[in-house]
């Protein structure tokens, strides 16, 4: 067997696998005695089917099976023995024809792959200064933070009965003998505030009134001729219809009332669970603000950290190899084909699983992305090989846990209510969920080694300033 290599690029190189008869016909040899011992056919015995019987039979299909094997292994064995860490898997080359004077045993085949080299990376010692902010907050702030818990904390927000300025909550039922269909013929609660109910003789019914309390309205007593206004009340669906003069019976369900906490020690202690004077509570709020905008100014600077860090290292990449190899996984070729003549199946530990699931998924108009993603993961995959930092299973089930907490927190569900592991476990069963947690774990881990690293020089801004940027870089884009 031979195996040849050109270089197309410094990254891409196309291996050429001349296979002989010599090379494959041991193997054939032993493929067909075991389909002779295996095969049943009628009129003979199992394991005495005459050998030129089945070489017309299975001859080819064992030819072919066998010969793809060979070519996989030897592809393998030649790629290990040279050093070379390849991306993804090896392509056949396209147009390139095997069997030029068809599948026959006793001829000569060239195979040929194409293989996209990973780039050598060295990393050097990071020791870079960055300013990290420090955002100092003003009266303003404070006064506002403390505007914002005054209205939490009023004692007097679910009163008995309705006043004027109060919101009601109203669960509507459609009244006997309306047919209706949609988002209106269901049950549902609204909330109106009593001083904007148009029909006065029902905001007079509604005044003094509390829970339990029932009756009967329309649309057009709650909102007159406001269709918007109408839909968004009744949660009707876009497109859908509602006459204003449709009859509900209703019941307040609830009453909001808005209001201010007094400023004093009871509610002092329940907003930092301390008895103190109005004077260290102003103290405590500005500690509390500034502590949340030192998380956020902390995520800035890391940010900034990282971006200057990958920007110390640009490199080329076998281009023309991963454009190829992203098609044609997107489009779901199979790699290892020659028109259907033979099937290697490449599984070998150099696989390339960089990328936060990108590597793979990005469409051919998307390389540039995705080129600068790999750039990236394979900067971060040096350096926690360097610090010799391993991600374990355990790990990605810790930070399973962790994101999961979080989204049930914001329902305020309590992790002891839930089996977290189980959820977890659940929850990295889905490729996709377990690249991205995955992908996190490793590019936080690698923050963490280049933060012990970097020199900081704290710098006080106002917020405004401070927020404009944080927002520049991590608010939404519209």
């Amino acid at each position: 067997m031979n195996v040849s290599q050109e270089f197309l690029s410094p990254l891409e190189v196309r291996l050429t696998l001349t296979l002989s008869p010599e090379d494959y016909r041991p193997r054939v040899e032993k493929g067909l005695k075991e389909v002779r011992k295996n095969i049943k056919m009628p009129g003979f015995r199992p394991g005495m089917v005459p050998d030129g019987l089945i070489r017309k039979q299975y001859g080819l299909s064992v030819l072919q099976e066998e010969m793809g094997k060979l070519v996989n292994d030897h592809l393998m064995d030649y790629a290990r023995q040279n050093n070379m860490d390849f991306f993804g898997q090896p392509l056949p080359v396209a147009g390139h024809e095997p069997f030029p004077n068809g599948l026959e045993d006793g001829l000569t085949f060239d195979f040929q792959y194409d293989l996209g080299l990973r780039p050598q990376v060295e990393l050097q010692p990071f020791q870079q200064s960055f300013d990290k902010a420090e955002p100092q907050p003003g009266a303003a702030e404070v006064d506002e933070l403390i505007e914002q818990w005054r209205s939490r904390y009023f004692e007097g927000a679910y009163p008995e009965t309705a006043e004027a300025g109060d919101r009601i909550f109203l669960r509507l039922t459609p009244a006997e003998g309306q047919e209706l269909s949609g988002q209106g013929a269901r049950k549902g609660v609204t909330l109106v505030a009593l001083d904007e109910i148009v029909h006065d003789a029902l905001k007079a019914d509604l005044l003094g009134k509390g829970k339990g309390f029932t009756g009967t309205l329309t649309p057009h007593d709650l909102y007159g001729d406001h269709s918007e206004a109408i839909a968004k009340g009744f949660k009707l669906n876009q497109g859908e219809q509602l006459d204003p003069q449709t009859r509900f019976d209703f019941e307040v369900s609830n009453i909001l009332r808005e209001g201010k906490a007094d400023l004093n020690e009871a509610f002092f202690a329940k907003v930092f669970g301390d008895s103190m004077d109005e004077a260290e509570f102003r103290s405590r709020t500005e500690e509390f603000i500034k502590a949340g905008w030192d998380q956020e100014a902390e995520q800035l600077l890391r940010f900034r950290m990282m971006e200057k860090f990958f920007d110390e290292y640009p490199m080329d990449l076998p281009d023309a190899f991963l454009r190829r190899l992203i098609k044609d996984d997107k489009q779901g070729h199979n790699h290892h084909d020659h028109h259907d003549h033979a099937g290697h199946d490449h599984d070998h530990a150099d696989q390339d699983h960089s990328g936060h699931g990108h590597d793979h998924d990005a469409p051919g108009d998307q390389y540039e992305s995705f080129a600068k993603q790999l750039r990236r993961d394979l900067v971060i995959d040096v350096l926690l090989k360097n610090h010799r930092v391993e991600i374990t299973r355990e790990d990605l089930l810790q930070e399973a846990e962790e994101r999961l907490f979080r989204q049930f927190s914001s329902y305020g569900i309590s992790p002891e209510q839930i089996p977290l592991r189980k959820y977890a476990e659940d929850y990295l069963r889905k490729e996709s969920n377990e690249s991205s947690v995955y992908y996190n774990l490793k590019y936080r881990k690698a923050e963490d080694i280049l933060r012990k690293q970097i020199l900081t020089v704290s710098t006080a801004v106002d917020y405004p300033t401070f927020k404009a940027e944080w927002d520049s870089i991590f608010a939404p884009q519209q």
